[in-house]
């Protein structure tokens, strides 16, 4: 057994059998282990014999120490609590404190969620917006693929026709260079796939030997500052509100919508989350789990009965919006 998963309480089979579930879905959870066998030391030198973890127990260890900061006590506390709904989700008693009572701290943009008639308009304005018709094809068809696939703005402008594998059933994306060195294939839906060998014949023909996808008239990538100009500029058309810095919406945000809807697509096809969520991070390319797991917060405030469905096949999955880091997703 390794040395990480010895523990000597009478919670010890709900320690391992939590971190081994941790691990399966991707997670390193080391440094996480190691606090609870801290928590678990606590509970063997402190006497304590309950079957179950009482609030009382919960509290004296979760409590801000005098030395401490505070971001190491809410790291104590959300691993706890995880834990916790772990124990609860396998049948046994623990503790949950309520939401209003976990330690939050504010975050400085919460992504927006564009709904499905947002993303038609701004298609929409998309294909007729003003300049030249080699920009409007480029642009159209950039932000298609932003909107279904949830590539991050940078993968998708570095994408060349060689990263395309035209002849798998289903078409495959190469994505090659990426964040977190998470290179990847993606497979593209069937409407995505026409889409885009309709837009290689006409791209043959405006940019002939261009070895990009998303090429400007030097035939080398936009930058990023034109691709977020032009992005404001449809926002405007579109009739969708910009709420400023540090508002959004922002690009980004196409990414931010993908993850959430197919985390709700998931569950209300009752696929299995312990399967899925995995997989939604390998596709997204996500540095780990965690960064995943921060879609079902968001999803959650959207769609409710998908973050019970999540909660009572993962139990604990679902961090606090505090954990949120853009640098990650």
């Amino acid at each position: 057994m390794n040395s990480d998963l010895n523990f000597n309480s009478q919670f010890s089979d709900y320690f391992r059998s939590f971190i081994l579930e941790k691990r399966g879905l991707g997670c390193k959870y080391k440094a996480e282990a190691a606090s609870l066998r801290l928590f678990d030391q606590y509970i063997c030198d402190s006497g304590y014999m309950g079957a179950e973890i009482s609030k009382a127990l919960f509290e004296s260890w979760t409590n801000r120490r005098p030395y401490e900061r505070e971001k190491t006590c809410e790291n104590r506390t959300n691993i706890l609590s995880q834990f916790c709904k772990f124990v609860v989700r396998m049948g046994g008693r623990a503790y949950i404190p309520p939401v209003a009572q976990r330690l939050r701290r504010d975050i400085s943009y919460r992504p927006y969620i564009f709904t499905n008639e947002e993303l038609s308009r701004f298609l929409e304005c998309a294909k007729h917006m003003p300049g030249s018709l080699e920009r409007k094809t480029v642009f159209y068809m950039l932000f298609s693929l932003l909107i279904c696939t949830g590539l991050r703005v940078g993968e998708a402008m570095r994408l060349r026709w060689t990263d395309i594998d035209w002849s798998n059933n289903p078409m495959m994306v190469s994505v090659i260079g990426a964040k977190f060195d998470k290179d990847r294939a993606i497979p593209l839906a069937d409407s995505l796939s026409q889409q885009l060998k309709q837009y290689r014949e006409e791209m043959s023909l405006l940019f002939p030997g261009c070895e990009y996808l998303f090429p400007s008239k030097h035939n080398m990538p936009y930058s990023h500052n034109q691709v977020y100009f032009t992005f404001r500029r449809i926002l405007w058309d579109a009739g969708i509100s910009y709420g400023g810095r540090g508002k959004g919406p922002r690009i980004h945000d196409f990414r931010h919508t993908f993850a959430v809807k197919s985390l709700r697509k998931m569950v209300y096809n009752q696929e299995d989350i312990m399967a899925v969520v995995p997989l939604l991070s390998q596709y997204l390319g996500h540095k780990n789990i965690y960064a995943t797991q921060h879609y079902l917060q968001f999803t959650a405030d959207m769609f409710p009965y998908v973050t019970e469905t999540v909660e009572n096949a993962l139990g604990g999955i679902i961090p606090g919006m505090e954990e949120y880091d853009e640098e990650t997703h």
